[in-house]
């Protein structure tokens, strides 16, 4: 299992900001991956959030996080993008609908981070892609085993993060194989 916590650098996506603002745990976040990065197609839509229901996300420019310059797909993968957003987009859907998750995962790919995604899109392309990948669940299971929150502060995050009815038992088991890869087992 991945250690976002160790890596130089892990891109994230949209959703698992968002999960981490809508539990109040943007700022630990922040703290726990200070190397953290997003793709550009990410930061437009985490601009475009802010000025909806999510207007906390105006957090991340007072942090100065992620630091540096939002990454931008060089331009050999811009063509791959492209065709991946409207081969996986429905119809009706707006401009940009997948252009984040599937920027991560490109760049990922070609950085050879690990990304930390939720989508199903997001996952599906790190898989055939062979690019490592975290969930929002996954990584505030690593933060509370490694210390950097409290276990109640981390199932805020995790109800979040999961479908509805995941619940404790499940919050528990993700807690186990999380103090596990940071052992080294």
């Amino acid at each position: 299992m991945i250690v976002a916590g160790d890596a130089d650098r892990v891109l994230l996506d949209t959703g698992v900001i968002v999960n981490f603002l809508e539990a109040g745990m943007l700022i630990p976040l922040a703290g726990y991956l200070p190397n953290a990065a997003v793709t550009l197609d990410v930061d437009i839509e985490l601009r475009r959030l802010a000025g909806t229901r999510f207007a906390d996300l105006a957090t991340l420019d007072r942090l100065r996080w992620p630091p540096g310059e939002p990454l931008a797909l060089p331009p050999d993968l811009l063509a791959d993008a492209e065709a991946l957003r409207k081969l996986n987009s429905s119809p009706g859907a707006h401009e940009a609908a997948n252009r984040g998750e599937i920027a991560t995962a490109l760049l990922a790919g070609r950085l050879q981070v690990a990304a930390i995604i939720d989508d199903d899109l997001g996952k599906r392309l790190c898989k055939t892609r062979k690019v490592a990948r975290l969930s929002t669940a996954q990584l505030v299971a690593e933060m509370v085993a490694a210390g950097a929150i409290d276990a109640d502060s981390g199932f805020l995050v995790f109800n979040v993060a999961t479908p509805e009815g995941v619940g404790r038992a499940e919050y528990e088991k993700a807690l186990d194989r999380a103090r596990s890869a940071l052992s080294g087992d």
